[in-house]
């Protein structure tokens, strides 16, 4: 966001990190989180939010930096303080892995991501011992540790990251119908007859034809909108498989979105619903929105391919992954990745008969070599006794 007209102005990040004062290094009992991050979110689209203060201090907006919902000047001053207000209300909560309560009118909020304690002897016997239960299970069964080895929980949050990542970069215009496919200078000749309305005002009705290249820019308009809507389902589909992995050692084997939500833990559900009130009609409309509509065809049926299109659900599917990543935080989920690579010119030199060498573009090949190196991880976070709060 560069705000119009002012020449000096700093840019606020909404993203801090807090260390708690209440709960000491030496306090080794398992309590509410000793550090918090809070980050800005949009209320509407879950996107991250930025602010602009000019050099006097004062306020000159806020805005999303996905959707573009901002408030100026005054306005984004009260809404910063309520904002504030509402994560110090939010803390004890949160802290103790509740969910957020926000206010229904809020534009934006702040979302707190508490670091929970660790319990990492319990949680590696925990592990352990699902993976000897996993042995015994049929292949039918559902996936489980052995399926997906040591971190791997973190490989599956890093698509899903990934995935929503990508999500804010695609265009925003997918609607079906846009006024920019119409030829408005040149309407048809069959106009009907003038008529009045109740309020007296003189109406007729004109037909608008359609621009000849407005049929492959539908298309387009669809493709991305099918893209948006098959990553977003796909991302909360391995959010959700990631969450289930760390918290209960197992996922269903399905792409039903439904499914894996129902088999969160309910403290999980929790905050999901409250970041999202949506989520489960979300959920339960593109229930299938990767396992069964990712073929186009008849079989799909209209109402699949009219909810894959319809752009306002498929923003909504985006929210919903957004705030599963978010809760992939609090489970205690990481990812490390790095690229390697290797640039190799080579090329075949010329000397004249001065001893002059030259080289010729047409000489010169390269090749290049990567190596992208993951790594996943998830934390030993001991629900039980911090949910007992």
């Amino acid at each position: 966001m560069e705000p119009k007209g002012a020449e000096d102005y700093r840019m606020v990040a909404f993203k801090k990190r807090l260390q708690l004062p209440d709960r000491g290094p030496d306090d080794a009992q398992v309590g509410p989180a000793r550090m918090v991050d809070i980050e800005g979110r949009c209320a509407d689209c879950w996107g991250p939010i930025v602010g602009a203060i000019d050099a006097n201090g004062s306020w000159i907006g806020i805005a999303c930096r996905m959707c573009g919902r901002s408030v100026d000047a005054d306005e984004a001053e009260q809404e910063e303080n309520r904002m504030l207000r509402e994560a110090e209300s939010n803390m004890p909560r949160v802290r103790v892995g509740r969910g957020a309560e926000y206010d229904e009118k809020a534009r934006f909020v702040l979302k707190i991501l508490p670091d929970m304690d660790r319990e990492k002897a319990e949680f590696g016997e925990r592990v352990e011992n699902a993976k000897r239960k996993a042995h015994q299970k049929s292949r039918g069964g559902p996936l489980t540790r052995r399926d997906f080895p040591e971190g791997t929980p973190g490989h599956l949050y890093l698509q899903a990251c990934a995935l929503v990542s990508a999500l804010g970069v695609l265009p925003r215009d997918m609607s079906a119908i846009s006024l920019s496919d119409f030829d408005f200078e040149n309407p048809a000749s069959d106009a009907s007859e003038p008529r009045v309305d109740a309020g007296g005002r003189v109406q007729r009705s004109v037909q608008i034809p359609r621009k000849q290249s407005s049929i492959g820019q539908l298309v387009q308009r669809m493709g991305t909108a099918l893209v948006a809507g098959f990553a977003a389902a796909f991302a909360c589909e391995v959010g959700m498989k990631a969450l289930l992995l760390t918290r209960l050692d197992e996922a269903a084997r399905t792409h039903d979105l439904l499914r894996l939500y129902e088999s969160l833990p309910a403290d999980c559900r929790e905050r999901l619903q409250a970041d999202f009130g949506e989520i489960v009609d979300v959920m339960a409309e593109y229930r299938h929105a990767f396992g069964k509509w990712r073929y186009f065809d008849s079989t799909a049926g209209q109402k699949a391919i009219s909810a894959l299109v319809d752009v306002d659900r498929t923003w909504g599917l985006g929210r919903a992954a957004r705030v599963i990543v978010d809760e992939g935080v609090i489970a205690g989920l990481q990812y490390d990745i790095d690229l390697k690579y290797d640039f190799d010119v080579q090329a075949d030199a010329h000397v004249d008969e001065d001893g002059n060498v030259t080289v010729r573009r047409d000489d010169v090949t390269t090749s290049t070599r990567a190596a992208l190196e993951i790594g996943g991880h998830e934390a030993a976070i001991p629900w039980d006794a911090i949910l007992s709060i």
